[in-house]
């Protein structure tokens, strides 16, 4: 299948990019800038198309002049750029939503793969929090309160949802558990950078790193190699019946269990942890699990990378692409 990919240069599209062309589907990657640093090896065997998402006369030109069959929707700006200029951040994060849906219904495509995310929850209530972790699945509330990124999203997956119920476009809506994965960097994604990426650059780098406290904390999150799994199998599957997928580890880890799986992939790694909860400082609410029941039954969806797969995946690639970790 031609299968158009926005912002498939990114952190999470370049390996839905790499699982389409390993797959021997077409992808077209849309993107607002050409950098080709974590597709480098593989630049040559996809279309790219330079354009800005909130412009619907250029996606639906896209759409038509490359034939495309299927959308996988990617290009966001995260939560702190959306909060300081919310017009950008909604026009980015929901209106070109809003954009990709329309040329797909201009242009007789079938379905638009999402790239929601759990800033689309409604605060977290005591039973999905430590102590007890009740996995959180997609029936819980999704009225966002802290932030333009997560109002953005669920703007999105209600406008996905009405293109289905007008025009019959399937659309799934992938929320995912924090993403870790390589080129995800403070400098690009800000906050959204989460703790266990910056233990893994440390790591590589031979730079000591010291996380004052939290080692106690169960976390769920997701590797990038993960986020594209699921996102591929959202475009490619025969059928399915939700909008709304979540999508995670399967399970939660320690921020010590982590730090584990990094000294067993690189001995030399110099990590200190403190003891406790809440290692981001962002208080207790802020750490739960995802249920991914549905996604595990209606995408094939299986966790390929726990902690220690992901840092050999990470370190692999960082030699392969000949990439520096700062």
């Amino acid at each position: 299948m031609r299968i158009l990919v926005t912002g498939g240069l990114g952190v999470n599209g370049c390996w839905v990019t790499r699982d389409l062309l390993t797959m021997g589907h077409e992808p077209v990657v849309f993107d607002n800038r050409p950098d080709f640093t974590l597709l480098r090896d593989v630049s040559s065997e996809f279309a790219f198309v330079e354009g800005d998402i909130t412009s619907l006369e250029q996606l639906d030109g896209v759409c038509r002049e490359h034939r495309i069959e299927r959308i996988c929707h990617l290009a966001a700006v995260y939560p702190d750029t959306a909060d300081a200029d919310p017009v950008l951040g909604f026009s980015v994060n929901a209106l070109a939503t809003v954009y990709v849906l329309e040329a797909a219904r201009r242009n007789g495509i079938d379905r638009v793969a999402f790239t929601s995310s759990i800033g689309a929850l409604s605060p977290m209530t005591d039973e999905h929090v430590e102590p007890h972790m009740v996995p959180v699945d997609e029936t819980f509330p999704a009225y966002p309160t802290r932030s333009v990124y997560g109002a953005a999203k669920t703007a999105s997956e209600l406008m996905g949802i009405q293109y289905h119920r007008l025009f019959g476009i399937d659309f799934a809506a992938m929320r995912f558990a924090g993403i870790y994965g390589l080129g995800k960097g403070v400098e690009r994604h800000g906050s959204h950078d989460v703790i266990w990426g910056r233990l893994i650059r440390s790591a590589i780098a031979g730079r000591p790193i010291t996380i004052p406290r939290g080692g106690e904390q169960r976390l769920d999150l997701t590797y990038a190699r993960d986020v594209a799994q699921s996102l591929v199998k959202a475009c490619t599957v025969d059928r399915f019946e939700g909008h709304v997928f979540h999508i995670g580890s399967g399970r939660t880890y320690t921020l010590n269990d982590f730090a584990d799986a990094i000294r067993t992939v690189i001995p030399s790694a110099q990590i200190e942890i403190g003891p406790g909860m809440d290692p981001r400082g962002m208080g207790p609410r802020s750490y739960y699990a995802l249920d991914i029941g549905r996604a595990r039954r209606e995408l094939g969806y299986e966790p390929q990378y726990p902690p220690e797969a992901a840092v050999r995946d990470w370190l692999e690639w960082t030699e392969r692409l000949e990439l520096t970790e700062g």
